[in-house]
């Protein structure tokens, strides 16, 4: 099964790559190998004399519920069934001390153990386990099917659950057929068609006890609100389930509910983003070039335009304007130069008749003259 392996570009590893071995592939192949290759000989050999005799709604009825039975096995087969991506490395780090190994959470007012994964490195969700053989924790983990090679968790367990009644009707028609085929030919058992027949008749019933065993197993699960897993260890032994809603509404969530989200992502294609400087000007149109001209009030050509555009590009910007240091009131003339740095504004007219001050000692000098002459 691909899940098991590691998918680059997703949301999360899901398990390191594992050592291939073969003998994973065995019950898997064999179970394919018997279910197509029975049916193949059941529709060659047996059907035909059954449209003859009976009615040609025989073998398109047995191919139907054969095509749709291999459909199931196909979907529970490959589907992921529910895996969790892995925690990063860093996010388990809290302190460095070890989490605690457990954590309740409530689920409709009960409640409910989640246990620490050491392998994945979070806290499982209610109804979660971690399959040895995958080495992955399984959403609404249900069992590892090695007739499938699959995990059976919340996204192919409907499909799993299909197959199982699908392959139970499958096997009594085929069954049933066959055994008509013997009794109506009981003095021919020496013919090709009745020894296939014969066969075919033998592998169905070999497969029908257990094939309908499980399938009844499933049913009571189905119908009780429960999976394999819960059911052997006996999580809800002499309590109350939390996740049953009932028989009709649990077979209801089984067969007609969404399908449930994957939490492994899918491989992205880079995606090539071409960006176009801002300084780059778009071409003009003819319609954008005439509305131009008639804007500006020129009648000039394009070519002619386009060269004034290329120099206003080219050309240095305008130097900034010298601020003004000028007193507000004042007259000036477009030609002087008025600052600060360069010479001082002119003197009011009221300040033009005030007496000038010298300085201190130069005034008391001049009244001690003053007062020496008066005295002579």
């Amino acid at each position: 099964m691909p899940v098991g392996l590691s998918v680059g570009g997703a949301l999360g590893d899901p398990s390191p790559s594992r050592p291939f071995r073969p003998s994973r592939y065995v019950p898997v192949s064999a179970a394919t190998a018997f279910l197509v290759g029975a049916t193949t000989l059941f529709l060659c050999f047996t059907c035909p004399w059954l449209s003859e005799k009976f009615s040609s709604f025989i073998p398109l009825y047995n191919v139907v519920v054969f095509l749709f039975t291999l459909a199931n096995f196909c979907m529970a087969t490959f589907m992921d069934p529910g895996v969790f991506p892995r925690a990063e490395e860093d996010e388990d780090k809290e302190d460095d001390f070890r989490a605690p190994l457990y954590k309740t959470v409530e689920v409709r007012g009960i409640q409910v153990r989640m246990k620490w994964c050491s392998t994945c490195r979070f806290y499982r969700p209610p109804r979660c386990s971690h399959c040895s053989v995958c080495d992955n924790c399984v959403e609404e983990f249900d069992h590892h099917c090695p007739w499938v090679n699959n995990c059976i968790g919340r996204r192919n367990y409907r499909y799993f659950f299909l197959f199982l009644l699908s392959l139970t009707v499958h096997i009594m028609d085929v069954f049933g057929f066959s055994l008509l085929y013997i009794l109506h030919h009981t003095k021919q058992l020496d013919l090709v068609q009745s020894g296939v027949t014969m066969a075919v008749m033998c592998v169905a019933g070999l497969f029908f006890v257990p094939v309908a065993g499980l399938t009844g197993f499933h049913v009571v699960l189905v119908a009780r609100g429960r999976t394999t897993n819960e059911q052997v260890t006996g999580k809800f032994r002499g309590g109350v389930n939390p996740f049953t809603h009932g028989c009709f509404k649990n077979i209801a969530h089984v067969l007609c509910s969404s399908q449930a989200p994957r939490y492994l992502g899918r491989l992205r294609k880079p995606q090539s983003v071409q960006v176009q400087p801002p300084f780059l000007r778009p071409p003009l149109s003819e319609a954008q070039l005439a509305a131009k001209v008639l804007d500006n009030g020129i009648q000039q050509s394009k070519s002619s335009l386009e060269i004034m555009e290329s120099q206003s590009t080219d050309a240095d910007p305008p130097p900034p304007p010298k601020p003004e240091h000028r007193y507000p009131g004042l007259p000036h003339t477009q030609n002087e130069e008025c600052s600060l740095l360069t010479e001082a504004p002119p003197t009011p007219s009221l300040y033009k008749y005030r007496p000038a001050y010298s300085s201190p000692g130069k005034n008391h000098t001049a009244s001690t003259h003053s007062s020496k002459s008066v005295s002579e």
